[in-house]
């Protein structure tokens, strides 16, 4: 998920290439077409959203994108909401009454709604399709965090009874109980009081509920910030974290994740592969071509933190690994090196990893330093030939078809691009 800052960067890049590809010879060229996008920028997963569409938007000199939304840093484009646009992407948090603005301004255009949420208003009259977050798949690589750990026990708690985000809890609801029913388990189901009953027993009810569960456990919470409720509560009974229930949430907001105690492991939808898939059947409605009224958007991965470390160390070291691996892809790195960090065996370092991420420390390492290499070739003017040295690899050749086989073009060609 990228930072505020990054996100920003990102905007007044886009802005700035905006101005230099509608000039050429002391002329401006036509008019570009214009893409309002609406979200509420103060979440994460919407600046992630924005993200895409500004990395599509960007290598195409005809469009101009335009934000709007709540964010502190955002109220120099408050303008846009009247603003005449050839289409619009709605997202997180979009406020009914923008978007009414927005439909009220730009009667024929185009729309896209690029978000978690079902359509926010049935919009006739006008070609529209949406994005959804596929919330089964979500749920599917919570389970199979859990059953890598061997677990026998397992729970679920969505949002309390009344709140606004009820409309995913049943999806990911139903694709846990599913995904565990295939392996033979049945998970404890949290039913919460309703919402005239008060916080206060709402807390003694989770409270209780969670002192029931049969222990260890692997609870999935449908999203992080009920997730960091869950949290406090387990604290206030004395339940130990993640000793006796490993804790597994959705859509991975750091500002919430990092500084849960412990931290939280959340599954991250892949926000920004949104925001590009947006911009992208937004572009096909402005050309007059038809779109599918309803695509989702899968999963990006699953961040772990602490809180689904198991009670031999593996997660713990782990995680270690994965973070020590990415802060030091550049340098060379053998399985020797690491394991020694971490202070165990190649093989355990090697059971450890395979066991919660599923692949090998190689693999990730991999990835790793071509992701680096991706970087250098678009924030730097490095020569492509002296790429690989700054990125680990001891030959160039297999950081060449490394790069071919996973993004399907030559380093120069992916820097032109």
């Amino acid at each position: 998920m990228i930072s505020s800052a990054q996100f920003f960067d990102r905007l007044r890049n886009n802005a700035f290439c905006a101005k230099l590809v509608g000039m050429k010879g002391g002329k401006k060229r036509a008019a570009r077409r214009r893409i309002l996008m609406l979200a509420d920028f103060s979440y994460a997963s919407a600046k992630a959203i924005a993200s895409g569409a500004i990395q599509f938007v960007s290598t195409r000199p005809g469009l101009e994108l335009l934000l709007e939304g709540a964010h502190p840093q955002n109220k120099d484009l408050e303008y846009a909401g009247d603003m005449v646009a050839d289409g619009v992407i709605s997202c997180m948090g979009t406020k009914a009454s923008l978007l009414q603005r927005v439909m009220k301004a730009n009667p024929r255009s185009p729309v896209v709604f690029a978000s978690l949420v079902r359509d926010l208003s049935t919009v006739k009259g006008r070609p529209t399709c949406s994005l959804r977050c596929d919330n089964a798949a979500i749920a599917e690589a919570a389970a199979a965090l859990f059953l890598r750990h061997d677990l026998a026990h397992f729970a679920y708690v969505g949002a309390r009874s009344g709140a606004s985000t009820n409309y995913f809890d049943g999806e990911r609801c139903e694709g846990y109980v599913r995904t565990l029913a295939t392996r033979g388990f049945a998970p404890n189901l949290y039913k919460p009081p309703p919402a005239s009953a008060g916080a206060d027993a709402e807390f003694a009810s989770l409270g209780a509920w969670l002192r029931a569960l049969p222990k260890p456990c692997g609870l999935f919470v449908s999203y992080d910030q009920r997730a960091m409720h869950v949290l406090n509560v387990c604290r206030a009974e004395g339940i130990a974290i993640p000793e006796q229930v490993q804790v597994v949430s959705a859509d991975n907001e750091e500002w919430i994740c990092e500084h849960t105690s412990p931290t939280l492991t959340s599954v991250e939808p892949d926000f920004e592969g949104c925001g590009h898939r947006a911009a992208e059947l937004l572009l096909h409605l402005m050309a007059g071509r038809k779109c599918e009224p309803v695509e989702t958007f899968g999963v990006k991965g699953v961040e772990q933190r602490m809180s689904t470390t198991d009670m031999h160390g593996s997660v713990n070291r782990a995680v270690h690994a994965r973070k020590f691996l990415r802060e030091h892809a550049a340098e060379p790195l053998a399985g020797s090196t690491l394991a020694a960090h971490l202070g165990c065996s190649p093989r355990t370092l090697q059971l450890s990893y395979k066991a919660v991420f599923g692949r090998t420390v190689q693999d990730d390492l991999a990835d790793a330093r071509l992701d680096l290499a991706k970087k250098l070739l678009s924030d730097t003017d490095i020569p492509v030939c002296d790429i690989p040295e700054h990125c680990g690899f001891a030959s160039p050749n297999h950081l060449m078809r490394l790069f071919r086989r996973r993004t399907g073009m030559t380093m120069l060609q992916w820097r032109r691009r």
